[in-house]
């Protein structure tokens, strides 16, 4: 990843998974983060593999950087970004309540585990959707966008 901040006066953000249960999660992340703002995506632990239904091309209109190992992932967290994890979690604050950062990447972690420790450890932030139970983690994603664009319509 690289420093997007000059490109981008009013700050960037990335989403990404953390070791998806299903690979098809990513295509429709990709769609929603391109669709929503994002200014990249990312993988730890799974290669992305094309999918038939990106009729819109999403792979030639924002960048998707792959991870083998959560350890590379955090060698190349942007300078002065937030990471901010989304999860169910009693440290996790109401997304209703979260502030967006200007700069962040949002960590989501596998729609059976959460956050691994190791992901967990990095986040600067919790914030949690509304409910006890896990959404999917595109749809978790999505939300999570969205939510930072109708809190500053200004930004991104």
């Amino acid at each position: 990843m690289s420093n997007f901040t000059e490109s981008l006066p009013n700050g960037f953000f990335g989403i990404g998974i953390d070791n998806s249960k299903k690979i098809e999660n990513i295509g429709t992340l990709w769609r929603s983060a391109y669709i929503l703002g994002a200014s990249f995506i990312f993988v730890i632990g799974h290669r992305y593999k094309k999918q038939g239904a990106d009729t819109i091309k999403t792979w030639s209109k924002i960048p998707l950087y792959q991870y083998d190992r959560f350890a590379d992932f955090k060698k190349s967290i942007p300078y002065a970004c937030k990471v901010i994890g989304v999860e169910i979690d009693e440290k996790s604050q109401a997304i209703q309540d979260f502030t967006h950062p200007d700069s962040c990447i949002y960590l989501l972690g596998s729609e059976d585990h959460g956050l691994s420790n190791e992901a967990y450890a990095v986040c600067h932030e919790l914030v949690q959707l509304p409910g006890d139970i896990c959404l999917n983690v595109a749809v978790s994603g999505s939300i999570v966008m969205y939510d930072r664009i109708q809190k500053n319509p200004n930004k991104d």
